[in-house]
């Protein structure tokens, strides 16, 4: 039986498909947060873990830039995600060990640290990118309605 889709029903089931890509994507940051920093393991250990990490905002950033969108360059997405790096670098004490505190070692947290300082680095200036080809596809999009 062939099922007729709406423009609704499309959105709806993108939006469930969205949503569920930032739900495994969280789960696997916080599967590699708690091997690497509660466990100790090394990266070999870890692999399919950074790899995902990787990849998944890779393969998002060439796909909206095949299809033309332009996501996430609004100020609501800006402080989203700043939230979510302070959260989890609030979060990273809780990770030590009990020897790491009596002992003052915290040399385990310079790789995450380190990772997260980059990641903000690298998003802002993806944001800054996207928000400036926003701006050219606005302009394009506007000359081709105006030629209408």
């Amino acid at each position: 039986m062939k099922q007729y889709q709406d423009e609704r029903t499309l959105q709806v089931r993108n939006r469930i498909y969205a949503e569920l890509m930032r739900i495994m994507l969280c789960v696997v940051v916080l599967s590699f947060c708690i091997k690497t920093l509660y466990f100790h393991m090394g990266l070999t250990q870890c692999m399919t873990e950074y790899i995902l990490m990787i990849l998944a905002p890779v393969y998002q950033a060439v796909r909206i830039r095949q299809t033309e969108v332009v996501l996430g360059t609004g100020q609501d997405s800006r402080k989203r995600t700043i939230l979510d790096t302070l959260l989890l670098l609030l979060l990273i004490p809780f990770f030590l060990r009990k020897s790491e505190w009596t002992n003052g070692n915290f040399s385990s947290l310079l790789p995450p640290v380190v990772f997260i300082v980059l990641f903000l680095a690298v998003w802002y200036l993806f944001s800054h990118a996207e928000e400036k080809r926003a701006e050219r596809l606005e302009k394009r999009y506007d000359a081709e309605d105006e030629t209408k």
